[in-house]
């Protein structure tokens, strides 16, 4: 399989190297690399330029990372686009067992690994003797929460089988070209109107509803510092993680489907609202704002209802668990909240 990594930069010169050393260190034989730079200011398109072995996309304008993976995906042709980010690493086998993964499975849409934990110096998280999970795929819960599987979690045995689960990190995943095609929209597989998070889940969801399959590769390694939280948090991240929520629940969902667990979705938002508007007061009054974005979401919803194979019903009898929400308020708690 030809594998087509692509590399969403802004402004990450400082992450650069270290990525793709790691790339040009993967085993497999048959690996494009694409740099797709949001007009940067740090000089990460000049750390791309004096590597010879990487393709660059430099844009005059930041389209965010579902508009920079479009591109990417456009350079792919058939076979994998591998989606990482610049606070990855990975182990030189990582590409090769992802792809090893999928070909095992004909409706494997997406393959990612075991991702650890790693601190903004390079170093390995652990806790008690044990490196610490980032994420061995996505989980769906009932209060239309998505989690990173075994976020935070000691790598400790019980992640060691492979798995099925509901979708993969946009940290670092392979990805079938033919299955990304399979559930565009309108042309567009990741959705511009997102701009950045939860596009990977809106992907998830999208490719459930045709069929497809995510799976968790265990010996596939990787490395992930894990931003967007505690001092690296900021009213841009804080205003697209709460508004693209709601995008993505009325994109995939429907009030048939959820209303069984309506009291735990009302909670939900109640919960992220306070949240949002108490500690990054901004953010929220410009997430306000973006509810102009709904009429254009409910047009993809319905462009895609039009191919769906699977109904939400389906998926969310499958794929969506309870909610630990005493350990989301611990969570918050440790990060101050």
């Amino acid at each position: 399989m030809r594998v087509t990594a692509c590399v969403v930069s802004y402004n990450t010169a400082d992450h650069l190297p270290g990525l793709l050393d790691s790339l040009a260190t993967q085993t497999h034989p048959d690996l494009h690399v694409v740099v797709v730079d949001n007009n940067s200011h740090d000089g990460s398109a000049d750390v791309v330029r004096r590597r010879g072995d990487v393709e660059l996309i430099a844009n005059r304008r930041n389209v965010g990372y579902a508009g920079a993976a479009n591109q990417a995906l456009a350079r792919a042709g058939d076979g994998g686009l591998f989606l990482v980010t610049p606070d990855v690493r990975l182990a030189p086998d990582h590409i090769a067992r992802c792809v090893a993964a999928m070909a095992a499975r004909p409706r494997a849409a997406s393959v990612q690994g075991r991702l650890r934990r790693m601190d903004a110096d390079g170093h390995e998280v652990r806790v008690d003797g044990h490196p610490v999970i980032d994420s061995t795929g996505h989980t769906a819960h009932t209060n239309r929460v998505f989690r990173n599987r075994g976020d935070a979690q000691p790598d400790d045995g019980r992640f060691d089988e492979a798995a099925e689960v509901f979708g993969v990190t946009g940290a670092a995943a392979l990805h079938r070209v033919e299955a990304l095609h399979d559930v565009a929209v309108e042309g567009e597989v990741f959705d511009t109107d997102l701009f950045a998070f939860f596009e990977d889940v809106d992907l998830d969801w999208r490719l459930k509803a045709r069929g497809w399959e995510a799976w968790y590769t265990p010996d596939a390694i990787g490395a992930h510092e894990r931003g967007g939280e505690g001092p690296r948090r900021s009213a841009l991240v804080e205003r697209l993680s709460y508004r693209n929520w709601f995008l993505t629940v009325a994109k995939n969902d429907d009030v048939a489907t959820a209303l069984p667990h309506a009291h735990l979705l009302a909670a939900t938002t109640l919960l992220r609202t306070a949240d949002l508007a108490i500690t990054v007061p901004t953010a929220f009054v410009m997430a306000v704002t973006d509810v102009r974005l709904l009429g254009s979401t409910l047009h993809k919803r319905r462009v895609a209802d039009a191919r769906r194979t699977v109904s939400r019903a389906d998926i969310a009898a499958r794929w969506f668990e309870p909610f630990d929400y005493v350990e989301w308020i611990r969570k918050r708690l440790r990060r101050g909240w």
